[in-house]
């Protein structure tokens, strides 16, 4: 994750556009999956099924988060 505001952070997707272009995601989904409040979530990687031949962010259809086991190495 780059950024997580009050209601949306914002991730890079790996393999979506060479992971330059960032997704808004719902800030609640993010803290859910990683077990952390949203301060805690920079550099937090997930794991998320997503359509990588999607033109657009909204067309991304993530769903399914996990947190990376042993990826993270940030404390909550």
């Amino acid at each position: 994750m780059v950024r997580a505001g009050d209601t949306v952070t914002l991730v890079s997707v790996e393999g979506w556009y060479r992971s330059q272009i960032l997704a808004p995601v719902d800030t609640a989904i993010t803290e859910a999956a990683a077990g952390k409040l949203r301060q805690h979530l920079i550099e937090t990687q997930l794991w998320v099924m997503a359509r990588l031949a999607a033109q657009s962010a909204e067309d991304l259809d993530l769903r399914q988060w996990n947190i990376c086991q042993g990826v993270d190495s940030r404390a909550a």
